[in-house]
């Protein structure tokens, strides 16, 4: 079974226990006498030993955590008997659908599962330069710094990962440039994970442009961080085809949109998807531009990958839609 945070933190949920998303590895969550404690996220494709949890309780206070919840598959002997007897100690286990939090064993609520499993390391930098050479004009070669750059990651870090893209693209005097921006697209699509990082899911009654409206609102005091969209209105900014009817967004901290009209809900339930991601390209190809000027939105392969999960029966043409314009018209640069 492939572990994602992103699943235990809504396992929480569905064990009837209040949490708040504060990082991509980070949650509050609140205990029964109503106070809100900071908990690190640790995934693990084992349940850790008795030395593994010691190992994970001794960072705590470097990095200001309560305590650490581990997300596994299942909980062996070694993790239930830590968490029943340390409260520093919680954890989700996705296949019992069991979480231990503050010595107390819950049982969660079926539920539906919402991440898409891919097995092995993920290289953001690979699958970013996939996106950039999809998105430029193949008769531009690209220096390492200036991919770098744009990806906004080490120059080391490009010139490890380059080579090992093989075939759409190629290594010239001048630099690095496509041969195939279709194939480095389709071939994004295939390898992405998602962006992972934890998510929080959302509704309102109003339709998509007010709950856009609202969320702006929401996040427009914090002058530290800007909202990127994605998904249906990014499309719909570079590649106008179906309207509009789920917001995704990312942000690297969570606002309380409880203030602002909207409802905590299950991930299939939502009309916005609010996420922190681990990859850290997103942000970096983020452009602004469309109706809304003042917004940011995320490149369009990272679009097509969130509209593609996006319920609706015009959603794959949408996609298609999406993809061949930006090949053709070269929507973004």
């Amino acid at each position: 079974m492939i572990v994602e945070s992103a699943e235990g933190v809504e396992l929480l949920l569905d064990a009837g226990i209040e949490r708040r998303i504060t990082g991509s590895a980070d949650v509050e969550i609140r205990s029964e006498d109503g106070d809100w404690t900071r908990w690190q996220v640790k995934v693990l494709h084992h349940s850790p030993s008795p030395t593994e949890v010691e190992r994970a309780l001794k960072t705590l206070t470097r990095h200001g955590h309560d305590g650490v919840l581990f997300v596994v598959a299942r909980a062996g002997t070694g993790l239930a008997d830590a968490a029943r007897d340390d409260t520093r100690v919680a954890f989700a286990a996705l296949k019992d659908r069991t979480v231990s939090f503050q010595g107390r064993l819950h049982h969660a609520a079926p539920g539906v599962s919402s991440f898409v499993p891919h097995r092995g390391r993920t290289s953001w930098v690979r699958l970013g330069a996939l996106r950039l050479f999809a998105l430029l004009d193949n008769e531009r070669p690209l220096t390492q710094t200036a991919i770098a750059h744009r990806l906004g990651v080490s120059h080391v870090a490009v010139g490890k990962q380059l080579p090992q893209l093989g075939d759409p693209i190629e290594r010239t005097r001048d630099g690095w440039r496509a041969l195939d921006r279709r194939a480095c697209w389709d071939r994004f699509i295939a390898d992405y994970p998602g962006p992972r990082g934890l998510a929080t899911y959302w509704t309102s009654t109003s339709d998509v442009s007010d709950q856009l409206a609202r969320l702006v609102e929401a996040t427009r005091d914090d002058s530290t961080d800007e909202l990127i969209l994605s998904g249906d209105l990014a499309a719909d900014r570079y590649a106008p085809w179906r309207r509009p009817s789920r917001i995704t967004a990312y942000l690297t901290w969570q606002p309380a949109l409880e203030r602002h009209g909207f409802a905590s809900v299950r991930a299939d339930e939502a009309t916005l998807e609010l996420r922190i991601p681990k990859d850290p390209t997103i942000s970096a190809m983020a452009r602004r531009g469309g109706n809304r000027a003042d917004l940011r939105y995320a490149d369009p392969l990272i679009a097509a990958w969130d509209l593609a999960r996006t319920p609706g029966g015009d959603v794959p043409d949408s996609v298609d839609h999406l993809r061949d314009r930006v090949l053709t018209d070269h929507l973004w640069s």
